[in-house]
């Protein structure tokens, strides 16, 4: 499985060192910051905005961040499990070496993002439009992917085991890489996708059939 074309973020030359970034409203804007092994708690943002940041070893604590705007973000080594991130847009963004167990990305447009060595089990993207989205060597197990809308997204080297696939089309989509046992999907939706020998019989149950 060839890895696909994202746009990297985009930084000016030095970014600003902020050490209490919890003290920050996140209604508000929060632009060209690097954020470095704090906690982050109980945030409740609306319109939250993040533009040219890099988060590094950062907690987030039950926090809620609605109509959301990512743009040329990192998150690196950062706990963001159950932390929502929904109705909005994320773009040049990655996230790498996080726990997104249990995260919402529900109702976003992304564009250009990439999932690294992070752990995205339970995570839910139900009802967004992905675009030039990678997940690499990531365990997305219980992953949630409904009436999904999607244009080059790539899965290299993943653990899917029992990822929920609903009215999201996987044609052309390429898991020979990845584990994809127990793999949850409407018949229509796998036309096309493609898939080893061995994981073609694991999903044979999908289709009811009987192999002698």
């Amino acid at each position: 499985m060839a890895k696909i074309k994202i746009q990297q973020p985009k930084f000016i030359d030095e970014l600003e060192e902020e050490s209490r970034i919890d003290e920050y409203d996140f209604d508000d804007k929060i632009a060209d910051k690097v954020i470095e092994n704090q906690a982050i708690r109980y945030k409740d943002g609306r319109g939250t905005t993040l533009d040219s940041c890099i988060f590094r070893n950062i907690i987030f604590q039950e926090c809620t961040f609605k109509n959301i705007d990512f743009i040329d973000v990192v998150f690196e080594n950062c706990d963001m499990s159950n932390v929502e991130m929904t109705d909005g847009s994320i773009t040049r963004t990655q996230f790498i070496g996080c726990k997104l167990m249990g995260a919402k990305f529900d109702s976003n447009h992304m564009k250009d993002v990439l999932f690294k060595d992070s752990v995205c089990s339970y995570a839910n993207f139900s009802y967004s439009k992905l675009q030039n989205v990678m997940f690499e060597k990531c365990r997305i197990e219980e992953g949630v992917f409904q009436e999904v809308n999607h244009k080059n997204i790539a899965f290299i080297d993943n653990v899917m085991n029992n990822a929920y696939f609903n009215k999201t089309s996987l044609k052309n989509i390429d898991f020979t890489t990845c584990e994809i046992n127990g793999l949850n999907a409407e018949i229509p939706d796998l036309e096309g996708a493609v898939v080893t020998t061995m994981q073609a019989l694991d999903l044979a149950q999908i289709l009811r059939l009987v192999i002698k």
